[in-house]
């Protein structure tokens, strides 16, 4: 009997042994979390107005590496934009494979918004659309209080996806902004 516990004992240390050598190596993304979009400024992702004070800084994490990146714009004065000065015809923009969208937006953004391979496979991005956003009050339809959606969905290297919508409010009068 004390002979079959110890040959037991040997065969359960080499299962455990043997699985330890087996764990993640950063190669295998099958047990990696869900993709996560946080807005560290706003974590409610409640209105934010466009002012001096806005923070449109998304911090997008998918630890499996992200494999598409959609932002969907609701917006009449920017979808006109879109297509009128951009040449974009769609409202749902795919930041790492539309090579039209990704032109157009690296020279509005100056370059500075991460999309193609700069999203592709990344595990985690920062993805600061203020510079853009700031431009929509400036835009010369654009009405006092109207207000413009980003829709992000982003999926990862395991298909798990995530989602987050993020509104901006036209504030041209200090008194808009109080009156809320």
């Amino acid at each position: 009997m004390k002979r079959f516990l110890t040959l037991m004992a040997m065969v359960v240390s080499a299962v455990v042994a043997f699985s330890s050598c087996n764990k993640d190596n950063g190669n295998d993304t099958t047990e990696k979390g869900a993709p996560t979009i946080e807005w560290p400024g706003n974590t409610d992702f409640d209105v934010m107005d466009i002012d001096e004070n806005l923070d449109a800084s998304l911090t997008v994490k998918a630890p499996a590496g992200i494999k598409t990146f959609v932002v969907e714009v609701e917006s009449a004065a920017l979808e006109s934009v879109l297509a009128s000065s951009m040449h974009i015809t769609t409202t749902t923009l795919d930041l790492i494979n539309d090579d039209t969208v990704i032109a157009m937006l690296t020279l509005a953004s100056n370059g500075t918004l991460p999309m193609g391979d700069k999203l592709l496979n990344q595990t985690e991005v920062t993805f600061d659309i203020a510079s853009l956003v700031n431009l929509i009050s400036d835009l010369p339809d654009v009405e006092d209080g109207s207000e413009h959606t980003f829709n992000v969905t982003l999926s990862d290297n395991n298909d798990k996806t995530a989602n987050a919508s993020c509104t901006f409010r036209v504030v041209k009068d200090a008194t808009t902004a109080q009156d809320e």
